[in-house]
């Protein structure tokens, strides 16, 4: 056992703060819009906060550690791409912009808007299967970090896990967004501390020397070049640009922070600033990975070294902040997205299939009882699936699944009259098939580009064989009759 009374009181204060606020967000819940988007109501301070805090989880330093270990310094090109791709679209407010301005609660809405409520289906569906498979392996890499720095034996993982999931459930199910918004700030300040302590003790007890030498020693040239990498080079950078792009934009947690801005202009703002938080987001856990490389040499288990050199080196109190603040990365994160992939099954397969619409009320009811579901299937996939690859590799294709064809047809229900409904089935179609070949042994980065390549040719001839569609802007203001209507 690492911790000591001292640790556990920590975390023990901490939880029960969180959920105490958690829970508060309760009162503010009077219809389906404040529980899926907060009422629209999010500045450039708590939106920053918020998104951040959405977007950076324990998965998230685990997954950016294994490529530290793995790849060495070659692996920053994933914390620039990601960092320079939300900076950029915050500066200009490509797509982002014209998104908030449609008024939209969930990603698929925007298939309706523009091409068909069949082709919303569709990408529901798309949208809900690669969610779900995604967030599926969350609890078990999340519990193996908690498990492991607190000292508790692995084979306590499963009830790690069911515990993390059952803590931030009880307060996404009853206050929605409001909770999550109300915690996210919470939880943004408590992994910024925790993320700062890591990197300060891993520095100085490794030593910044000998993290160069030992990447030097074990990977060579490759762990300091991305573009000799053979886990990197161009087609992988490409296929970077493309997903976080496409992430931004069509990633249904990061567009809920959109959708729930007060206006564009404040969407742009809290993409400019969140993006200089995912530079420090990517590259510092990285260097977590090439610690845990010189500390333990080569042959250790790439996703474990991380944790268990952290769990070797911060001394007590400072170990209880740690595992507090990383609890606050995961419940901030898998609260998020509990509700994101909840929100798509029950706004975008579940309403659009009903012949009358459900009362406000029932609606709330039925985000809640998704949100039970999802959870289920989230730990039951946890228990059972072995990963493929690296954790990040497998996290890109889940997510390119519906990314590709989104992005797709986003750019051409956005940019090109021509742009219809035959060209958005073939893009999600498209995009699908791409993915799915990393899981027949295809290199992720070949199989992200075929994706994105396929959704787009697909979405050009699709377009060009039928006739276009207009684009159907909602009328602002009409929030609520367009969620109870689906």
């Amino acid at each position: 056992m690492n911790f000591t009374t001292l640790d556990w009181a920590i975390v023990a204060i901490y939880l029960a703060l969180t959920l105490a606020a958690g829970l508060a967000g309760r009162k503010y819940i009077s219809n389906a819009a404040d529980f899926l988007l907060a009422g629209r109501h999010l500045g450039k301070f708590i939106g920053v906060a918020t998104l951040a805090a959405t977007e950076i989880g324990t998965i998230t330093f685990m997954y950016y550690a294994e490529l530290g270990y793995k790849t060495g310094f070659s692996s920053f090109v994933n914390g620039l791409i990601a960092g320079a791709v939300m900076i950029f679209l915050g500066a200009t407010g490509f797509m982002i912009f014209k998104l908030r301005d449609l008024g939209l609660t969930t990603v698929p809405e925007f298939f309706e808007v523009k091409y068909s409520r069949r082709l919303r289906l569709v990408a529901g569906f798309l949208v809900a299967i690669g969610g779900l498979l995604n967030m599926g392996v969350f609890l078990k890499v999340e519990g193996t970090f908690l498990t492991i720095v607190a000292g508790l034996p692995l084979s306590d993982l499963k009830w790690t896990m069911t515990v993390i999931l059952a803590l931030e459930l009880l307060y996404t199910v009853l206050g929605g967004m409001v909770s999550v918004v109300i915690t996210d700030f919470i939880q943004f300040v408590m992994l910024s501390l925790g993320t700062i302590l890591i990197t300060g003790y891993v520095i100085g007890h490794v030593g910044w020397g000998n993290m160069q030498h030992a990447v030097l020693t074990n990977l060579g040239a490759n762990g300091f070049s991305p573009l000799s990498n053979p886990d990197y080079g161009w087609a992988y950078i490409f296929f970077q640009l493309l997903l976080w792009t496409a992430i931004d934009v069509c990633w249904q947690t990061t567009a809920m922070r959109t959708f729930a801005t007060k206006d564009p202009r404040t969407s742009q703002k809290v993409f400019l600033w969140t993006g200089f938080i995912f530079l420090g987001r990517g590259m510092m856990p990285m260097l977590w990975g090439i610690g845990a490389l010189a500390y333990f040499g080569a042959g250790h288990d790439s996703l474990q070294a991380m944790p268990e050199m952290i769990a070797r080196i911060l001394p007590t109190g400072i170990l209880g902040l740690v595992v507090a603040g990383m609890l606050a990365a995961t419940m901030s994160v898998n609260s998020s997205y509990l509700l994101g992939w909840s929100s798509v099954i029950s706004q975008d397969i579940v309403l659009p299939l009903r012949r009358t619409p459900l009362s406000d009320g029932s609606q709330v009811v039925l985000n809640r009882v998704v949100n039970v579901l999802v959870s289920l299937f989230v730990l039951f996939w946890g228990v059972w699936y072995v990963l493929p690859g690296p954790v990040y590799f497998y996290l890109n294709i889940t997510g390119t699944l519906f990314l590709a064809g989104a992005f797709a047809a986003f750019i051409g229900g956005l940019f090109w009259k021509r742009a219809n409904t035959a060209g958005g089935y073939c893009a999600m179609i498209g995009g699908a098939v791409g993915s799915v070949t990393y899981f027949f042994n295809i290199p992720a980065a070949y199989a992200g580009m075929s994706a994105f390549a396929l959704a787009a040719l697909g979405m050009i001839a699709g377009s060009l064989i039928a006739r276009p569609v207009p684009l159907k802007i909602p009328k602002s203001g009409d929030d609520q009759q367009r969620i109870n209507n689906g």
